[in-house]
């Protein structure tokens, strides 16, 4: 295979997927794949374990799924799957998988990786993995959003330059307080949904699991 890949579009509009794989016909399914008229994807193609790690180091904003041959997965005691989830906690990281990889996937599903699809890749298969991948991050990111709005508001009044004890900044703050206090129910009622969505992103990410490794015990039979 030649040098790196990279989509020629960029748009904030697309989700952003990386793919790390040194085969030259897995990557051509996945490109068929991304070009299905379904599909709108923006990705980025690594042949190396190095690069793609290069790749998820300078590639703001992160990507939203990465997908990687669980060869170059298990490279250096899985680093490349390590380091996509202390990087970008909430980023699906699926691998593909040959009959000869059984192993090396089962131990990269353990290690964290969200989903396992088989090679030669099958193209609904492959489809609804992306979907599933692409809905739990942006599930993951909506419950992760709240938290840290919060967190930016506060250190906003925290870096406020004037007095604090300033008439003006009391109304203000006496203004929120008594909006929080006027919608502490509805409040409520959001953390549990918040809650909720949190617990069902963790359910889809053990079923999704479950489900690769039923599917590596049958390719294996």
């Amino acid at each position: 295979m030649g040098p790196d890949l990279y989509r020629v579009r960029s748009s904030p509009r697309f989700p952003r997927i990386l793919v790390a794989d040194n085969n030259a016909s897995n990557v051509d399914s996945l490109i068929r794949t991304f070009g299905d008229r379904r599909l709108d994807f923006d990705y980025d193609v690594c042949t190396t374990h190095d690069r793609a790690v290069v790749k998820l180091f300078r590639s703001p904003p992160p990507y939203q799924v990465v997908i990687s041959s669980v060869r170059l997965a298990e490279t250096e005691d899985f680093f490349l799957l390590k380091h996509n989830r202390f990087l970008q906690p909430f980023v699906p990281f699926v691998i593909t998988s040959g009959a000869s990889d059984i192993g090396s996937s089962r131990q990269a599903l353990e290690e964290g990786a969200f989903d396992c699809i088989l090679t030669p890749l099958e193209h609904e298969q492959t489809v609804s993995s992306i979907r599933l991948a692409l809905w739990h991050n942006k599930l993951n990111a909506l419950v992760a959003s709240r938290d840290k709005a919060l967190e930016r508001y506060r250190q906003h009044i925290d870096d406020y330059p004037g007095n604090r004890m300033g008439e003006a900044f009391h109304a203000i703050l006496t203004s929120i307080e008594q909006l929080i206090s006027a919608h502490e129910r509805t409040i409520d009622r959001i953390e549990t949904s918040i809650k909720c969505f949190a617990d069902l992103a963790k359910n889809v990410e053990e079923q999704v699991r479950e489900q690769a490794l039923r599917r590596l015990h049958t390719f294996r039979t």
